[in-house]
């Protein structure tokens, strides 16, 4: 049996892969096409590296097949995630919402740890080069770059998605797999900011809160979260955001409308906060509007409010009713997403309806094998994208 293995791609998925390969005894290349390793595990946590997750389930995942992920979640669960890197000498954190950092808080470390072991196991990592082509011939594969081209026994491809381009994505790996006889599902930005063109959000540029949202396509309700919500001058960003923008873009992709309702104060109900505001009335006779408001809210948010309550200068009790419904039930139409040069991963990519749960290996051609983001898996916001990256190379490297 052949033991020459070449893995197209040097980020998360591409390296695990290579240190399990080479840990089995396979000669092993890495190829990258930017001049350093893992660019893009950098940037992820902001610049923190949020690993993995201590709740990961098949509900955090999405793509055609949810299902053909269930045995690589089982195999190489968060527990085989924390052993896997304490034997390569990196230990975790848990911070909020059971969110795995490294314990130094620094992404860097994750890189080097994980380029440590795969140099060590003899891996050859080839910076600088990009793969121009892949070919079957015969039993053999053919791997061409610059004017060259060298034989494999075995290929893995972990080359991404187009997600982050500044940080060297792009859509090589739907190109291999396209002429290797797989196809691919539409692309779409996920984990990505919304744009709002309703100028009345200007004025809240930079306000970060708690929120709860409620994301409607074409009137009907696709998702709620509560989370971090940051209002910015070309529209909406937070953990929350990221967290519903998956159905925000498939929604735009399709050309249906996109609304979010937003409830500025998640944490009391609309007749608590009625009876708030009627109690403060009084104080309404001796302070301007703006400053009664501030009291129960942040005061860049303040004309927003008005604009959406459409309230008069006169203070009562219908005009508190509207207030009140106004900042509970704030209803914004989204007009775009950040697209794919601001987003964190790219929802679709080759079907997995062709690809081994196993193995990873292709069902279509012998001895070709798919991990990570190039596959028509995404994940939710919160370390899960990064643990399919793992879970994915460790089955492909492991199944060689």
């Amino acid at each position: 049996m052949g033991r020459k293995v070449a893995i197209v791609g040097g980020g998360a998925s591409g390296l695990i892969s290579s240190i399990c390969a080479a840990r089995r005894g396979f000669e092993v290349v890495l190829y990258e096409k930017s001049s350093k390793i893992g660019r893009k595990i950098l940037a992820t946590g902001n610049g923190s590296c949020n690993i993995s997750n201590e709740n990961i389930s098949l509900e955090n995942y999405h793509g055609s097949e949810p299902s053909f992920i269930k045995h690589a979640l089982k195999v190489f669960n968060t527990d085989e995630v924390k052993k896997f890197f304490s034997n390569i000498g990196l230990e975790m954190r848990k911070r909020v919402d059971g969110r795995l950092y490294p314990m130094s808080l620094q992404a860097s470390c994750v890189v080097e740890f994980l380029l440590f072991e795969a140099k060590k196991l003899g891996v050859d990592v080839v910076v600088n080069c990009e793969i121009k082509d892949i070919k079957k011939i015969e039993d053999k594969f053919k791997i061409y770059f610059d004017d060259k081209n060298r034989e494999f026994d075995k290929v893995i491809i972990s080359t991404g998605s187009l997600a982050m381009p500044t940080l060297g994505s792009s859509d090589s790996g739907y190109r291999f797999a396209k002429k290797l006889g797989h196809n691919s599902k539409k692309t779409f930005a996920s984990l990505v900011q919304l744009i709002c063109n309703d100028n009345s959000i200007n004025n809240a540029s930079g306000v970060k809160i708690v929120a709860k949202l409620d994301i409607f396509v074409d009137k009907k309700l696709k998702n709620s979260v509560k989370g971090d919500l940051l209002f910015t001058n070309y529209g909406l960003s937070g953990s929350a955001i990221l967290d519903i923008s998956r159905s925000a873009s498939l929604g735009i992709s399709d050309k249906k409308e996109v609304e979010i309702k937003i409830d500025l104060l998640p944490e009391i109900s609309l007749e608590t906060l009625k009876s708030l505001l009627l109690k403060r009335v009084k104080l309404s006779q001796t302070m301007p509007y703006e400053l009664w408001l501030n009291g129960i809210i942040h005061k860049k948010l303040i004309k927003l409010i008005l604009t959406y309550a459409k309230v008069g200068l006169n203070i009562n009790t219908k005009t508190i009713h509207k207030l009140a419904f106004a900042i509970k039930n704030l209803n914004l139409l989204i007009d775009d997403t950040k697209g794919v040069k601001s987003c964190e991963v790219m929802a679709g990519g080759v079907l997995t309806k062709d690809i081994n749960p196993k193995t990873f290996e292709s069902k279509i051609v012998s001895g070709l094998f798919f991990c990570g983001e190039v596959l028509d898996v995404d994940g939710d916001c919160g370390g899960y994208n990064l643990h399919f990256a793992w879970a994915s190379g460790y089955l492909a490297g492991s199944s060689l």
